[in-house]
């Protein structure tokens, strides 16, 4: 058995160790589980009397609040998304995180104390699971944004005062770590949100200059709103949003669903695209794009909204260029082509031919069984006149 100075000396040389991987990234570790998991191991091999960690992170993201990750001993880690509606509730507003958040400062109950305050839920729920300590500490990133961390012992009497010295000096490089991996995380929830899923991981692939890009095969599906220019000049604009973004949340999640990528919403309509390759197929994918049209009309029937707006498609498929555009600072990813051109075409031949959900020949060719001729089109901008079809029966 190693001399009491020895084995201390041990311990504070692992603490070290650690505090230097933190602040050298926590390589190789590639993500936050690995990186939590490294952590907690590394401070049980310090002698830290850790049993519970959990860490707290606020996103840029449309419909979710944040993240949070606990660590239980023995257990792993456990990642959870937290959806908006989460500040209202009690489970947030009655603990210790919106406090911690404010003040920017750390909070800590001894639940083995008969004093212990129980002024949060979370005081009565460790209690309750055996523990014996709970540490809550703000992790300030430098523009003065606040998450939360949180450490829990089960360990008779609790966190000693080494314990919590070392559990203080971690903090900082954890905010580091923290911060840089939201810093990813956000921008790739950002670029999803605004400029699609696959468009947003080429971005941040480094496909940022002007002209980058490839050609790619793909389904072409546009969608255009019924009955919606007329709508905007009566209704306030306020209500012709909420009307926009509801008639969406029918159509767009299925598209999702079956494999498409929103490229652009435009005002009244959007421009999907469906990917080809040797595993997806142009009949399967434009399946999955027929599929998606109906589930999302069928969603948008069956929603209770003041006013009721039809939908107008049109699927092709084709090849295009898959890639930045713009001038100066300003770019967007985006596709370009004739077939691109072509399926907008289309969307106003349905129209014309008094039907709302089309295809290009080229399209039906793969779903032959299926579809019909609805009749032929001049196209503006297209030589020949373009016979369009529809998907036979219901």
């Amino acid at each position: 058995m190693l001399p009491p100075a020895s084995e201390a000396n041990q311990q504070q040389n692992k603490v070290d160790a650690l505090i230097e991987w933190m602040v050298d990234g926590a390589r190789p570790a590639g993500n936050a589980v690995e990186i939590i998991e490294g952590i907690c191991t590394r401070l049980l091999e310090a002698d830290v009397a850790i049993d519970r960690f959990g860490l707290f992170i606020w996103t840029l993201h449309p419909n979710l609040m944040g993240r949070r990750f606990l660590w239980k001993a023995g257990a792993g880690v456990d990642r959870v998304d937290a959806p908006s509606q989460l500040f209202t509730t009690a489970v947030y507003t009655d603990n210790p995180l919106p406090h911690v958040i404010e003040r920017q400062q750390s909070i800590r109950r001894h639940l083995e104390d008969p004093n212990c305050p129980q002024d949060y839920i979370i005081v009565s729920e460790l209690r309750e699971q055996g523990f014996t300590d709970y540490l809550a500490q703000p992790l300030i990133y430098l523009n003065g944004d606040t998450h939360v961390c949180t450490w829990s012992s089960a360990t008779p009497g609790g966190f000693s005062e080494r314990d919590l010295a070392i559990l203080n000096r971690v903090r900082g490089p954890l905010a580091r770590l923290t911060e840089t991996y939201m810093l990813r995380l956000d921008a790739t929830y950002l670029l999803s949100t605004y400029v699609g899923r696959n468009s947003g991981a080429q971005i941040l692939d480094g496909k940022v200059h002007r002209g980058d890009g490839s050609t790619i095969d793909a389904v072409i599906l546009f969608a255009d709103l019924e009955g919606f220019t007329n709508l905007s000049n009566s209704v306030s604009g306020d209500a012709l949003v909420r009307l926009l973004n509801d008639s969406f949340d029918c159509l767009v999640p299925s598209v999702m669903d079956h494999g498409g990528e929103i490229l652009k919403f435009m005002g009244d309509g959007f421009f999907a695209i469906f990917p080809t390759n040797s595993d997806l197929t142009p009949s399967t994918q434009i399946t999955a794009a027929i599929t998606a049209v109906r589930e999302g009309l069928a969603s948008l029937t069956n929603a209770n909204f003041q006013h009721k707006l039809g939908v107008r498609t049109a699927i092709h498929h084709g090849r295009f260029h898959y890639g930045n555009i713009g001038g100066g600072d300003r770019l967007d990813f985006t596709a370009i082509g004739p077939d691109v051109n072509l399926t907008a075409r289309l969307v106003s031949a349905a129209t014309e031919l008094n039907c709302d959900h089309v295809l290009s020949e080229t399209a039906a060719a793969f779903l032959p069984k299926l579809c019909e001729p609805v009749g032929t089109v001049s196209l503006k901008g297209f030589g020949e006149d373009q016979t369009v079809w529809q998907v036979s029966g219901p």
